[in-house]
Protein backbone atom coordinates (compact mmCIF):
# COMPACT_ATOMS: atom_id res chain seq x y z
CA UNK A 1 0.00 0.00 0.00
CA UNK A 2 1.18 3.49 -0.90
CA UNK A 3 1.97 6.39 1.57
CA UNK A 4 -0.67 7.99 0.06
CA UNK A 5 -3.11 4.97 0.31
CA UNK A 6 -2.07 4.71 3.82
CA UNK A 7 -3.39 8.39 4.23
CA UNK A 8 -6.64 8.38 2.69
CA UNK A 9 -7.58 4.89 4.64
CA UNK A 10 -6.34 6.78 7.75
CA UNK A 11 -8.65 9.63 7.17
CA UNK A 12 -11.45 7.50 5.90
CA UNK A 13 -11.55 5.69 9.26
CA UNK A 14 -9.99 8.75 12.12
CA UNK A 15 -11.64 11.94 10.47
CA UNK A 16 -15.28 12.61 12.37
CA UNK A 17 -13.08 11.31 15.81
CA UNK A 18 -10.45 13.75 15.05
CA UNK A 19 -12.49 16.45 14.94
CA UNK A 20 -14.81 15.77 17.60
CA UNK A 21 -11.54 15.64 19.60
CA UNK A 22 -10.84 19.34 18.13
CA UNK A 23 -14.26 20.20 19.01
CA UNK A 24 -13.12 19.64 22.88
CA UNK A 25 -10.44 21.19 22.91
CA UNK A 26 -10.58 24.11 21.17
CA UNK A 27 -14.29 26.45 20.95
CA UNK A 28 -13.41 28.46 18.52
CA UNK A 29 -14.46 27.55 15.12
CA UNK A 30 -12.09 29.22 13.49
CA UNK A 31 -9.34 27.98 15.69
CA UNK A 32 -10.85 24.65 15.11
CA UNK A 33 -10.55 24.73 12.00
CA UNK A 34 -6.82 25.53 12.27
CA UNK A 35 -6.15 22.55 15.08
CA UNK A 36 -8.35 20.12 12.45
CA UNK A 37 -5.45 20.97 9.31
CA UNK A 38 -2.68 21.02 11.84
CA UNK A 39 -3.59 17.68 12.87
CA UNK A 40 -4.05 15.91 9.43
CA UNK A 41 -0.75 17.74 9.04
CA UNK A 42 1.18 16.15 11.52
CA UNK A 43 -0.23 13.08 10.26
CA UNK A 44 0.93 12.99 7.00
CA UNK A 45 4.53 14.39 8.44
CA UNK A 46 4.94 11.46 10.54
CA UNK A 47 2.90 8.51 9.12
CA UNK A 48 6.60 6.50 7.98
CA UNK A 49 7.13 7.20 11.70
CA UNK A 50 4.70 5.08 12.63
CA UNK A 51 6.28 1.86 14.17
CA UNK A 52 2.96 -0.42 14.97
CA UNK A 53 3.94 -0.38 18.69
CA UNK A 54 0.65 1.08 19.94
CA UNK A 55 -2.21 0.57 17.46
CA UNK A 56 -2.76 3.02 14.94
CA UNK A 57 -5.75 4.97 16.32
CA UNK A 58 -3.57 5.55 19.52
CA UNK A 59 -1.42 7.02 17.45
CA UNK A 60 -3.69 9.08 15.82
CA UNK A 61 -5.18 10.28 19.18
CA UNK A 62 -1.77 11.18 20.40
CA UNK A 63 -0.57 13.26 17.72
CA UNK A 64 -4.19 15.07 17.82
CA UNK A 65 -4.13 15.50 21.70
CA UNK A 66 -0.62 16.86 21.06
CA UNK A 67 -1.55 19.39 18.15
CA UNK A 68 -4.22 20.87 19.86
CA UNK A 69 -2.72 21.13 23.20
CA UNK A 70 0.46 22.82 21.15
CA UNK A 71 -2.28 24.81 19.55
CA UNK A 72 -3.92 25.88 22.49
CA UNK A 73 -0.75 26.96 24.36
CA UNK A 74 0.36 29.40 21.54
CA UNK A 75 -2.73 30.65 21.14
CA UNK A 76 -3.28 31.43 25.27
CA UNK A 77 0.54 33.15 24.46
CA UNK A 78 -1.26 35.16 21.98
CA UNK A 79 -4.19 36.33 23.68
CA UNK A 80 -2.15 37.68 26.86
CA UNK A 81 -0.48 39.85 24.96
CA UNK A 82 -3.40 41.34 22.88
CA UNK A 83 -6.40 40.56 25.55
CA UNK A 84 -6.81 41.48 29.03
CA UNK A 85 -6.29 38.42 31.51
CA UNK A 86 -9.41 35.64 31.89
CA UNK A 87 -11.57 38.03 29.36
CA UNK A 88 -12.38 35.31 27.12
CA UNK A 89 -13.53 32.94 30.46
CA UNK A 90 -15.78 35.69 31.12
CA UNK A 91 -17.58 36.05 28.15
CA UNK A 92 -18.20 32.90 27.80
CA UNK A 93 -19.38 32.06 31.80
CA UNK A 94 -21.72 35.34 31.48
CA UNK A 95 -23.04 34.00 27.95
CA UNK A 96 -23.36 30.54 29.52
CA UNK A 97 -25.15 31.89 32.19
CA UNK A 98 -27.51 34.35 30.73
CA UNK A 99 -28.87 31.61 27.87
CA UNK A 100 -31.57 29.40 28.59
CA UNK A 101 -30.19 25.46 28.09
CA UNK A 102 -33.71 23.83 26.87
CA UNK A 103 -31.95 21.74 23.74
CA UNK A 104 -29.70 19.44 23.23
CA UNK A 105 -27.35 21.72 21.45
CA UNK A 106 -26.86 24.12 24.27
CA UNK A 107 -26.36 21.25 26.50
CA UNK A 108 -23.66 19.94 24.66
CA UNK A 109 -22.06 23.54 24.69
CA UNK A 110 -22.58 23.72 28.07
CA UNK A 111 -20.92 20.23 28.58
CA UNK A 112 -18.27 20.91 26.26
CA UNK A 113 -17.70 24.48 28.03
CA UNK A 114 -17.52 22.25 31.41
CA UNK A 115 -15.09 19.87 29.98
CA UNK A 116 -12.73 23.05 28.73
CA UNK A 117 -12.31 24.15 32.57
CA UNK A 118 -11.01 20.58 33.48
CA UNK A 119 -6.94 20.67 33.76
CA UNK A 120 -5.55 19.16 30.49
CA UNK A 121 -5.23 15.68 31.21
CA UNK A 122 -9.04 15.39 32.71
CA UNK A 123 -9.86 17.17 29.16
CA UNK A 124 -7.76 14.81 27.17
CA UNK A 125 -9.09 11.63 29.43
CA UNK A 126 -12.91 12.78 29.09
CA UNK A 127 -12.41 13.18 25.47
CA UNK A 128 -11.36 10.41 25.05
CA UNK A 129 -14.04 8.54 26.89
CA UNK A 130 -16.44 10.02 25.08
CA UNK A 131 -14.77 9.03 22.06
CA UNK A 132 -15.11 4.98 23.28
CA UNK A 133 -12.04 4.03 23.80
CA UNK A 134 -11.48 1.41 25.84
CA UNK A 135 -9.67 2.09 29.56
CA UNK A 136 -6.63 -0.24 28.34
CA UNK A 137 -6.44 2.40 24.94
CA UNK A 138 -6.80 5.17 27.49
CA UNK A 139 -3.82 3.90 29.50
CA UNK A 140 -1.63 3.98 26.59
CA UNK A 141 -2.53 7.16 25.00
CA UNK A 142 -1.56 8.83 28.41
CA UNK A 143 0.82 6.71 30.13
CA UNK A 144 -0.94 5.55 33.21
CA UNK A 145 -2.55 2.67 34.56
CA UNK A 146 -5.90 1.47 33.42
CA UNK A 147 -6.44 1.65 36.91
CA UNK A 148 -5.51 5.46 36.94
CA UNK A 149 -7.71 5.67 34.46
CA UNK A 150 -10.48 4.22 36.11
CA UNK A 151 -10.67 6.49 38.88
CA UNK A 152 -9.90 9.62 36.79
CA UNK A 153 -12.90 8.77 34.86
CA UNK A 154 -14.95 8.63 37.73
CA UNK A 155 -13.31 12.30 39.62
CA UNK A 156 -14.52 13.57 36.19
CA UNK A 157 -17.87 12.77 35.89
CA UNK A 158 -18.34 13.67 39.29
CA UNK A 159 -16.89 16.95 38.52
CA UNK A 160 -18.66 17.64 35.10
CA UNK A 161 -21.80 16.89 36.87
CA UNK A 162 -21.54 18.99 39.66
CA UNK A 163 -20.00 21.78 37.34
CA UNK A 164 -22.89 21.41 34.69
CA UNK A 165 -25.28 21.37 37.68
CA UNK A 166 -23.88 25.10 38.81
CA UNK A 167 -23.84 26.81 35.81
CA UNK A 168 -27.64 25.28 34.90
CA UNK A 169 -28.24 26.47 38.59
CA UNK A 170 -27.01 29.78 37.39
CA UNK A 171 -29.57 30.08 34.24
CA UNK A 172 -32.81 29.55 36.21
Amino acid sequence: MTRENTYTALLEEHRDRIYRMCCCYVRDPELRKDAFQQVLIHLWQNLDSFEGRSQLGTWVYRITVNTCLGLLQKEQRRQRVFLPSGELGDQLTERLQTEESNDIEEDLQLMYACINDLPPLDRTLISLYLEDLSTKEMAEVLDISEANVRVKIHRIKATLKEAMEGKNHGHR
